[in-house]
């Protein structure tokens, strides 16, 4: 302390000579607006050259994490129309009719506001009935399931995904078709749980978990998430799967809403 008070003695004149300064550019701009309006211009010139600069550089160093997440969305999509043929998905070969020969479609939106942190999580997309969207839609993105649409107007959308409690997809592993009921229990916005899952079953860490025909709003296969643990349900009989998201709620930005050509049909001989 004593050595910094010494400092400050010694140095009293600079100090006092850089307070004075700064008191009258104060004044200066205070006072006078024409030099108050060319530094602000300047500053705001010069700031906005900084965010300019910054931005391009951001943008370049995710060129190949957007790239990467292209090539993943335009290879699912493929693969989503590929695998949609009603006749393959029936083995009905002999379905000739060129109406039917695509079931599922899909339709490219973007997220314009979102949360993951939540309980009750939402998702609100640029697109509405205008585009074809009705609730229940199926919703999936770059890495896979996202959630199911829920309410529609003319040029929005809001989606509930799979982390919201009021929502619960049937997935089935890969390995060995075992399907249950994937929920999500409000806490990890990346973890999720498969239910009713048979105790003797099979099921390892790292293993699939993909959408199943059953839920009746996605295709099946689409990626769901991975194994990372597992445990005896309260009853002992079943087994309780804890899943990674595949997706990650927390940086969502593109999707694509899955529609279905037959879904009409068959909810009119569902029970009500």
């Amino acid at each position: 302390m004593r050595i910094l008070l010494l400092l400050i003695n010694r140095s009293k004149i600079l100090l006092l000579f850089i307070v004075l300064e700064i008191i009258a550019f104060s004044l200066i701009f205070n006072q006078r607006s024409f030099q108050r309006a060319t530094f602000l211009n300047a500053t705001n010139a010069l700031s906005g050259e900084l965010y300019t600069q910054y931005n391009s550089l951001t943008s370049y160093l995710n060129l190949k994490v957007e790239n990467e997440n292209l090539v993943a969305e335009n290879i699912r999509l493929q693969n989503l129309l590929d695998r949609s043929r009603v006749f393959q998905s029936y083995g009905a070969d002999t379905i000739n009719d060129s109406t039917y020969s695509t079931r599922f479609t899909a339709v490219e939106a973007r997220v314009i506001a979102s949360s993951y942190s939540k309980v009750n999580n939402f998702l609100t997309i640029d697109k509405g009935s205008l585009s074809g969207l009705k609730p229940n839609m199926g919703v999936a993105g770059p890495k896979g399931a996202v959630g199911i649409v829920r309410n529609v107007s003319r040029n929005f959308a809001t989606v509930l995904p799979i982390i919201n409690p009021a929502i619960a997809l049937s997935g089935k592993f890969k390995n060995n078709d075992y399907f249950g009921p994937v929920t999500w229990d409000g806490t990890d916005y990346r973890t999720a749980y498969v239910g009713d899952i048979p105790r003797y079953a099979q099921i390892n860490k790292g293993d699939t978990l993909v959408t199943d025909s059953r839920s009746l709003v996605f295709p099946e296969g689409i990626l769901i998430g991975t194994v990372v643990g597992q445990e005896k349900q309260d009853d002992q009989n079943f087994l309780r799967i804890t899943i990674k998201l595949s997706t990650d709620f927390s940086k969502l930005e593109n999707l694509y809403i899955i529609k279905d050509k037959l879904k009409a049909e068959i909810d009119s001989l569902q029970p009500q």
